[in-house]
């Protein structure tokens, strides 16, 4: 289908016209479709990524309204990748849109994401994290972590080889798991983080700077207070 460029107008003098053809030729996978990914997926397709490969294995609920962005009314009890597709072939018809409607598994994962140019780890458990960086380093795929709990939410760009979430949380994966069902989300939160995660996604498909590289951002809203760090070896 052809793309009426004029949608990508306002993208222009921050994101260039070649850019804006390597986002077109580009696929992104995006694990995880609640509060995070459904933002990531969305900006992705308003940014004119050309494929989206999406994984979640969850149906829409009453409990999801408060904060993601799939969930309405309307949508309680479909699948959440299935709800993605329609709203974002909605927003943006000339892109591919390919939905996985089960969790990630490791075993599994590697013909679902061959292709791929980046991976969004929009999951909530830093196992399933891990097992997902191992998968993304073995296929040779940049990851963009992001994660959120509350007023606070934590992300990084893991390339192949720094297994830098591995190195973050490895030693204390099991005692992590609860955080954000302890804490809640608010609405801000996902939407806010996930900006950012899309943010530094963008750089890794036009080969810009990465900011994130080997360091990690602390996202503190209640004080508006934002703290790098790096990640040492």
């Amino acid at each position: 289908m052809e793309t009426d460029l004029r949608r990508y107008q306002r993208n222009q003098r921050s994101i260039s016209f070649e850019d804006q053809e390597k986002l077109f030729r580009s696929t992104a996978a995006v694990i995880g479709c609640g509060g995070l990914g459904g933002y990531i997926a969305e900006e992705l397709a308003r940014l004119g990524v050309g494929r989206l490969i999406l994984f979640d294995g969850d149906r829409l609920e009453v409990t999801n309204l408060n904060r993601q962005i799939l969930a309405t009314e309307a949508t309680l009890g479909q699948w959440k990748v299935e709800a993605a597709r329609k709203r974002l072939q909605a927003v943006n018809s000339s892109i591919q849109v390919e939905c996985i409607r089960d969790w990630f598994q490791e075993d599994s994962a590697d013909p679902h994401l061959q292709g791929a140019n980046i991976v969004f780890d929009a999951l909530d458990s830093i196992p399933a994290r891990l097992a997902l960086e191992r998968t993304s380093h073995h296929l040779g795929i940049p990851m963009v972590f992001a994660s959120i709990a509350g007023w606070f939410g934590l992300l990084g760009v893991s390339l192949p080889g720094d297994f830098s979430v591995k190195k973050l949380f490895g030693r204390q994966a099991q005692e992590m798991r609860g955080v954000e069902a302890s804490w809640g989300n608010p609405a801000f939160t996902p939407a806010a983080v996930a900006s950012m995660a899309v943010a530094e996604g963008v750089k890794v498909l036009t080969g810009r700077e990465i900011s994130l590289h080997r360091s990690w951002l602390h996202v503190d809203l209640l004080a508006m207070e934002f703290e790098r760090f790096e990640i040492l070896d």
